[in-house]
């Protein structure tokens, strides 16, 4: 444990005034008490500083590859979710005789529907629209 010492300070009489009136706020048992802990204070508000400068370029950077990273991730998803599609299109095509499909007018249809329900589209939801409420 430390030993203290004593030191002259000069001090404004206005600031001992302040201080006398705040220090039953501060949890401190004098004016040397009280000055100590404000020293303590200031101090490790500078630092705080210095360390404000050194981390925030560390955080910076860590953000930004976490966000290359999760966009590399929903571009893969993107990706595959694409291959399972041309695979079922390719299916339904091979399998269904759409002579007389107008896809202008298809396109327009499902581009309003994925509009109004947000993207989420079921099979049941696309069969009653196909077929009618039952």
């Amino acid at each position: 444990m430390e030993t203290m010492k004593k030191f002259a300070y000069f001090q404004l009489p206005s600031q001992v005034e302040q201080m006398d009136k705040v220090l039953p706020l501060s949890n401190c048992v004098n004016r040397s008490d009280f000055v100590r802990t404000a020293i303590d204070f200031y101090i490790g508000y500078l630092l705080q500083n210095e360390n404000a400068d050194y981390l925030s370029p560390m955080i910076t950077s860590v953000i930004k590859n976490e966000i290359r990273h999760t966009e590399k991730g929903m571009c893969e998803m993107l990706f595959k979710m694409a291959v399972e599609i041309g695979k079922l299109n390719r299916l339904n095509a091979a399998f269904n005789d759409y002579t007389g499909v107008d896809w202008q007018e298809l396109n327009k249809v499902v581009n309003e529907e994925v509009a109004q329900t947000n993207g989420y589209i079921s099979l049941e939801s696309a069969d009653k629209l196909m077929h009618g409420d039952d």
